[in-house]
């Protein structure tokens, strides 16, 4: 995609995990073609940003040595697959996800929404349900999975060994019931059409005590790190390459396999009520043509005044790229700041002005 300062150049890690091979050839490909930071985005990918035309072929070339490119255009656009990070190697989670994104590439003539994507969830506890996903995969005790459609309170049960083909059927059902003509062409939206069949709503979906992000810190198969502002420098990268594998989170985290300690970057969050951990920002003026302001430096300064552990959101127009969901938002516009409140980006502003002391205190109201 282009933007005011280049390529924008998204990358789908196979089933959302970078080998340090490939973190070390990435993290070169982006120290020569691109500006030197990657950017983790809310579905688990990577994307770079500032590429000339005439570095694009070559990026493109590099990546695809690495292994980062698909071979097909449409098995890119279809394999839309968030995998939860805490799998282990051969277990439900690897072998669905990996099993999911091959099936997805092969069928070159399927064709699901730009955005319509697929959450593999298998663990003993699901942690990606606030992460965006039209079908979701969740283990059923052993050997069962929950294949449910995003925003249906119920989903419908199938052995491990279906679980693929039952995902599948469920996309095909949303295709063939009208799900593409219907809104913005997402699962959320058909369900509250009352669309979706009641054979795909026969076991309710259980509760979890995992609603929000996972608790930043070592685990049992690495260290869960949180990455200021989602940006990864192409040094830090580099580092991270030369130890172990990464895997992407919809969380702007990383999971860094293996128990040697990181080594130290001013990117690292590892304090949960760090206010920097729950921020999402924009990429804003000069990056983006469609910013009314630089939201990078705006968030910057207002760092000191938003209280520990909130949600907040740092937009520069009304689409909200860096945030779907509600947070407390400040939205740059024509006239300064508008100040949202707890609101999606596209909210009324409650007040607007060009103070930055004055928005500082609309912030330090924020109840905790």
């Amino acid at each position: 995609m282009r933007a005011a300062d280049g390529w924008v150049v998204r990358i789908k890690p196979w089933c959302g995990r970078v080998s340090g091979e490939q973190a070390l050839g990435l993290a070169a490909l982006v120290r020569h073609h691109a500006h030197p930071t990657v950017t983790l985005t809310q579905r688990a990918h990577l994307q770079l940003r500032g590429v000339s035309d005439a570095a694009l072929p070559a990026l493109q070339d590099g990546l695809r040595a690495l292994g980062l490119l698909d071979a097909d255009v449409r098995c890119e656009a279809r394999r839309n697959v968030l995998v939860q990070p805490f799998w282990q190697a051969g277990d439900d989670t690897a072998r669905l996800a990996d099993a999911l994104s091959t099936a997805l590439c092969a069928r070159p003539s399927w064709s699901l929404p730009a955005k319509f994507g697929f959450a593999v969830d298998a663990g003993q506890q699901p942690c990606l349900r606030a992460a965006s996903a039209d079908i979701r995969l969740e283990r059923v005790g052993t050997d069962a999975v929950l294949v449910r459609a995003d925003g249906a309170a119920a989903g419908c049960v199938v052995a491990m060994a279906d679980a693929v083909e039952a995902a599948l059927a469920l996309a095909d059902a949303f295709v063939r019931g009208g799900g593409i003509a219907s809104g913005r062409a997402r699962m959320a939206q058909w369900v509250r059409q009352g669309a979706l069949p009641q054979a795909w709503q026969t076991h309710p979906c259980a509760p979890s005590a995992t609603v929000d992000a996972p608790a930043l810190g070592p685990t049992p198969v690495g260290w869960l790190v949180g990455v200021a502002w989602g940006q990864l420098s192409a040094d830090t990268l580099a580092q991270l390459g030369s130890r172990s594998g990464l895997r992407l989170t919809p969380w702007r985290a990383l999971l860094c396999e293996g128990d040697e300690p990181l080594p130290a970057a001013p990117e690292w969050i590892w304090d949960d009520r760090d206010p920097r951990w729950r921020a999402a920002v924009c990429t804003g003026l000069p990056g983006c043509a469609q910013s009314a302001g630089d939201t990078q430096a705006l968030a910057r300064a207002l760092l000191p005044d938003v209280p520990r552990g909130v949600a907040w959101h740092v937009t520069g127009c009304a689409k909200g790229c860096a945030n779907a969901a509600a947070a407390w938002t400040v939205r740059l516009g024509p006239m300064g700041w508008e100040w949202l409140g707890w609101a999606r980006a596209r909210g009324a502003a409650l007040s607007v002005g060009e103070s930055l002391q004055a928005l500082r205190e609309c912030f330090r109201k924020i109840p905790t």
